[in-house]
């Protein structure tokens, strides 16, 4: 019974891995590359194309000087409210009975309710969308965002939020959201 047990774990666990490998792979052979990694602080870790980097960001003028109230990355959302999970964070693709790939999240840390309202000012962060492709390691680069939408919010976005915070709730001011990064090598 216990070996039975071993082995049914063991091919679930080898089909995730093959499930998380064939996505990743997929990704790449298209030239979609990875989406981008956020490490939380005033750099950005970006995997692409088989690499990696670390990129130091300096904060858009337009942005609040104070800490962020909760940086971390979508999980849900439900009508205006959208729910971000903080700590170490993982993702796991699966594959939809609809032939697109969905990807289930996970994180250490508590998950936040952040309250859009019509006062909310909300940014999309296009940083990135001004390279293409020739960052380098440890270089400095200057914060960009435009004015961006609450639908265009989803799956993979990291979200920073300004607010007033009470408990696991904040009323947001201020939302920055990255959508996934895509970068060819």
């Amino acid at each position: 019974m216990k070996k039975r047990f071993l082995i049914i774990s063991g091919a679930v666990v080898l089909m995730l891995l093959l499930g998380a490998a064939a996505f990743i792979g997929g990704r790449l052979l298209n030239g979609l590359g990875l989406p981008m990694l956020s490490s939380g602080g005033p750099s950005i870790g970006i995997a692409y194309g088989g690499h990696s980097i670390t990129l130091r960001v300096l904060p858009a003028k337009n942005l609040p000087t104070t800490s962020a109230d909760v940086k971390g990355a979508f999980d849900h959302r439900q009508n205006n409210n959208i729910f971000v999970g903080t700590g170490s964070q993982i993702a796991v693709p699966q594959n939809s009975q609809f032939g697109s790939v969905d990807t289930t999240t996970g994180f250490s840390g508590p998950i936040y309710e952040v309250v859009v309202t019509s006062q909310t000012t909300i940014y999309r962060d296009v940083t990135l969308d001004q390279y293409n492709g020739t960052l380098h390691s440890g270089e400095k680069i200057q914060q960009v965002v435009e004015p961006g939408s609450l639908d265009e919010i989803g799956q993979v976005s990291e979200i920073t939020v300004w607010g007033q915070k009470t408990g696991d709730r904040i009323i947001a001011t201020v939302l920055v959201y990255t959508p996934p990064t895509v970068l060819n090598p």
